[in-house]
This record gives C-alpha cells, structure tokens and sequence, in this order.
C-alpha cells in the first residue's frame, strides 16, 4: 500500500530537499505551495501531489484538508512533516508588531491549525515530524521572534507526543544548525534597517557571522536522513539535533551557566568575523 507524507513548504530549501528525498524512496508526497510556479523541480517527479496553500490561510485549512483527502482516497495519512516557517531578525525592542505575530502564526499557530486539522486522517503507526532549529535550545540576540517560536514548537512537539503515544502516534523534532539553503541569501542585509538604532554598533557584524554561518552549514542531506529515521525506525529518537559541532552546542546550551554563555555571546558579535555564532 502506497504511503502519503504531507510536507508544508516544499518550495525551496529543506522542505524541497525533503520532498525529493522521499519520493525517490517510494512515498507519495503532498507538498504545499504558496504560489503557481513554485516547486517547479518536484513536478515533473512521479508521486509528488502539490497543493496551493499558505498556512497562514486559517480559513484556508478546511480546503486545504478536503484536498488531502482526496489524494489519499481511503489510505490513511502516514506521516505530516511540518516544515514551512519563516525567520525575522531584528531587535525585540523594534521589531514591529506586525512581524512579530506573523512569524508567531506561521512558525507555531499553523503548525498547531495543520496538525489538528490533518490527525482525523492519521491512523496507529502514523508520524509527526516538526522542523524546529537549535533556536529553540538556545537564544540569540537579533533573532529573538524565531527562537521564541521554535522553542514554543519544542514544547508543542513534546505535549502531542505525550497525548498521542497512546493512539501509536509518534511525534519527534528536528533541530537543525546552519543548512546551506537559500535562506542565508536572503537573511543577508535584512538587519540594516536598524543600523542607525541604539544597537547599531552590534548589528555591523552581523553579515560577518552569516557568511559564517552560511561556511559551516551541513548539507541539507543531512536533514533528510535525519528524516528518514524518524519516519522509519521502529525506534525513532524524540529530537534529532543536527549540527557540526554537537558537543560544543550542548555545552554551551545545556550546561554553562548563563552569564558564561552570555559572555560567549558578546565575544561572537564583537568579533563577527573570527567567530561564529552557535
């Protein structure tokens, strides 16, 4: 019996890297797409089944699953991949209120209106797979409105894979470092509007630790791979932390105190250049 993942945000980056990797291992794949002429590379892939939706679109959800519906027929979802979010640097104190609640709804209330939306079509062995980041283990200045919202996913990810264990539904986080995606591109230069503020002098590097950043980023191979385990193992792990430098990020994450890591921090966005950030 042919089995169906859905992957929101399968245009670009990791969510296409994904939809690939699973449909030349045999899945069907249910990609959405926020425009015509997105994921342009997936169409000409047998199995792939795209579908115009922006998860921003609450309204927009009841369509989107009826559409579902139809690609499975009377098979039962097997797995959801959640990966469409979207990041937005700036200050806490400036980011405006508009873009702070349209990252909030894209990066944790659509995952919440999507899961809920698509689990009556989920059976006992069906898969949940969040995309979160080490964003949600560890907060960086600048970047304040994502990391709040991945950690809120790794707190989402936690409650429904404690409520569905008893239905044989299993729900797991993936939690990447710097990927090589187009999303550096695009992050470049996106905090010059806040140059002539108070924190203008910290911002000036911030280039410096992307390109850096964007240097040591993994393949997004190693996303899918991490993936396919959760999909597949009959023992996937609950977090699946992808970075090049493991140790050191639990280190400074998990076990130093703040005020050292806060130390370490400031050294990152003094030096720019000679230092990355975690």
């Amino acid at each position: 019996m042919d089995k169906y993942i859905v992957i929101t945000g399968v245009s670009t980056g990791i969510g296409q890297g994904l939809a690939q990797h699973f449909l030349s291992k045999g899945y069907k794949v249910i990609g959405t797409i926020r425009k015509e002429g997105d994921g342009t590379d997936l169409h000409s892939i047998p199995g792939f089944i795209p579908i115009l939706y922006d998860v921003n679109d609450k309204p927009g959800v009841e369509t989107f699953v009826q559409k579902v519906k139809e690609a499975l027929g009377s098979t039962p979802l097997f797995a959801l991949i959640n990966n469409a979010g979207i990041a937005i640097a700036g200050p806490m104190e400036l980011l405006p209120d508009e873009e702070f609640e349209r990252l909030i709804d894209t990066n944790v209330l659509a995952i919440r209106r999507i899961t809920n939306a698509l689990l009556p079509l989920m059976s006992e062995g069906s898969r949940i797979l969040n995309l979160s980041s080490v964003s949600g283990l560890f907060s960086s200045p600048f970047t304040g409105a994502y990391c709040i919202s991945k950690h809120a996913l790794e707190s989402m990810t936690d409650v429904y894979r404690r409520e569905l264990a008893s239905f044989g539904i299993k729900v797991m986080a993936i939690e990447p470092g710097p990927i090589k995606t187009p999303i550096w591109n695009k992050s470049k230069g996106t905090l010059d509007r806040f140059l002539d503020s108070r924190y203008g002098s910290m911002l000036k590097n911030a280039d410096k630790i992307i390109e850096n950043a964007e240097r040591s980023g993994l393949p997004v191979s190693e996303v899918c791979r991490a993936a396919e385990h959760a999909l597949e193992s009959k023992s996937p792990k609950t977090r699946y932390l992808i970075h090049q430098k493991k140790f050191l990020f639990r280190l400074v994450s998990g076990w130093l105190p703040d005020t050292w890591a806060d130390a370490l921090v400031a050294r990152t966005m003094r030096g720019g250049e000679k230092h990355r950030a975690f």
